[in-house]
């Protein structure tokens, strides 16, 4: 190859690296310019399904959960074997005792009883654990969690509506924000 056919070579690599380059700025120039849908939980999410539903408690007695509603809830859904859920439960262990009688949090497991109650064991904390097992994840649908996500954590105002839903891990300063304005009423 002669030295004017590795220029000309290099000439084109470069016009066509620049013409991708430009073409990738255009489009995303376009992409940022258009509105996104908006993917608002309220519009597929219902608490409907979530309080007409009964789990388990650490006893193996089935409770409603519909007992726990018109009150202000933090409703986990978490697993034993998942590590972010179990990162978040001192905070949420917290929320728990510094607002009791204000707010109720509610950890609801994806395994079995038993495999609760190994967990608890190891881990008290001081709201209700309950397992829901293969329901779980359907539940934790009708409150928004499309992709089967957990930690998955909502946020239910005493009317019964979905104030905030999480995806993964929470903070306790994460949740107050929306918590507080429903605290301080």
């Amino acid at each position: 190859m002669t030295r004017s056919n590795k220029k000309g070579l290099s000439k084109r690599g470069f016009f066509m690296l620049a013409l991708a380059l430009a073409a990738s700025i255009l489009l995303i120039q376009q992409y940022a310019s258009k509105p996104r849908l908006a993917h608002p939980v309220e519009t597929f999410a219902s608490t409907t399904p979530f309080f007409a539903a009964h789990a388990s408690d650490l006893q193996g007695m089935e409770q409603p959960l519909s007992q726990w509603q018109g009150q202000l809830l933090i409703v986990n859904f978490w697993a034993t074997w998942c590590a972010p859920c179990r990162e978040e439960m001192p905070e949420l262990a917290e929320l728990a005792r510094e607002y009791a009688g204000k707010l109720v949090v509610l950890g609801i497991s994806l395994d079995s009883v038993e495999k609760m109650q190994v967990f608890a064991q190891d881990t008290p904390v001081p709201y209700p654990l309950l397992s829901a097992e293969d329901e779980g994840m359907t539940l934790s649908a009708s409150l928004g969690n499309l992709n089967s996500v957990v930690p998955h954590t909502v946020i239910i105002g005493p009317d019964g509506k979905i104030l905030k839903s999480y995806f993964g891990r929470v903070t306790k300063v994460l949740l107050l924000e929306t918590l507080q304005p429903a605290l301080d009423s």
